[in-house]
C-alpha cells in the first residue's frame, strides 16, 4: 500500500512539474545574490526603457511590449531584493508599470523611489502623476510642491502643481499657478491646454477632473 501512494505522488509531482514547466516555457529563476545585481539591473532596464512613456511619446501596448516589461520587472524585482535601496530600480519597474497602466502598482514603486530619493525631480515627478491618476489629490499637491522645491522655474514643475490643485478641488490656487507657468514657458503646449481646461472648469463648461485620466492634455 505504501509503495502505491509513494508511486502516485511521484507521478502526481512529475504531472504537476510538466504543467507549470508549459506554464512558464521560457521562464529563468533568477538567483538572488550580490553579483547578479549590476546585471540584473542592466537586463531589467533593457527591457523596459524602449517602452517608456517619457514627455511626447505615447505607446501603443502589444503582446511583444507587455511580455518585454514584465520580464524586465521580475528582474528588477530582484535587484530590489538584493538591494532595498536601489532607488532608481524602483523608478523603472514604476515606469513599466505606467506602460501596463497598472497605476496601482506604478505608485508603489514610485513612492518606495522617492522614500529613498526625495531630491530627484524626475522621482517627485512621477509619484505626483501616479498620484493623480488614483485621485490622490492631496498627496500630488504635496510632492508637487516637493518637486518644486528643488527645480523652481521649471515650467513644467509649475503646471504638474496647478494640475494637482486642480483635482485636488483647489479651483484659485489652480488658475493662479496655471498663469505663472504659461507666464514662463508661453510656447509650452500642455499648461496652455492645461490653461483652457481650468477656465473651462471655472465658467461651468466642464466638470471639474477628479483623476489624470478624466482630462486630456
Amino acid at each position: 500500500m505504501l509503495l502505491k501512494k509513494v508511486k502516485s505522488f511521484i507521478i502526481m509531482a512529475s504531472f504537476l512539474s510538466t504543467l507549470f514547466s508549459c506554464k512558464n516555457p521560457g521562464s529563468k529563476k533568477l538567483v538572488l545574490i550580490e553579483e547578479n545585481h549590476n546585471p540584473y539591473y542592466l537586463k531589467g532596464t533593457e527591457l523596459i526603457k524602449p517602452y517608456m512613456e517619457l514627455e511626447g511619446k505615447t505607446i501603443v501596448v502589444n503582446k511583444k511590449i507587455t511580455d518585454s516589461i514584465k520580464e524586465g520587472i521580475k528582474y528588477l524585482d530582484a535587484v530590489t531584493t538584493i538591494n532595498p535601496n536601489n532607488f532608481a530600480a524602483y523608478w523603472v519597474k514604476g515606469k513599466g508599470y505606467q506602460v501596463l497602466r497598472q497605476h496601482a502598482n506604478a505608485y508603489l514603486q514610485f513612492d518606495k523611489s522617492f522614500e529613498i530619493q526625495k531630491d530627484n525631480p524626475d522621482v517627485a515627478r512621477e509619484l505626483m502623476i501616479e498620484c493623480l491618476y488614483l485621485g490622490k489629490g492631496k498627496e500630488a499637491v504635496e510632492i508637487s510642491l516637493h518637486a518644486l522645491s528643488l527645480d523652481s522655474l521649471n515650467a513644467g514643475l509649475i503646471g504638474n502643481l496647478s494640475l494637482a490643485y486642480l483635482i485636488n478641488g483647489d479651483i484659485d490656487l489652480a488658475k493662479n499657478t496655471i498663469k505663472k507657468a504659461v507666464a514662463a514657458d508661453p510656447k509650452d503646449k500642455i499648461n496652455l491646454r492645461l490653461e483652457e481646461i481650468v477656465n473651462e472648469v471655472i465658467s461651468g463648461k466642464r466638470n471639474r477632473p477628479t483623476k489624470y485620466d478624466e482630462i486630456q492634455l
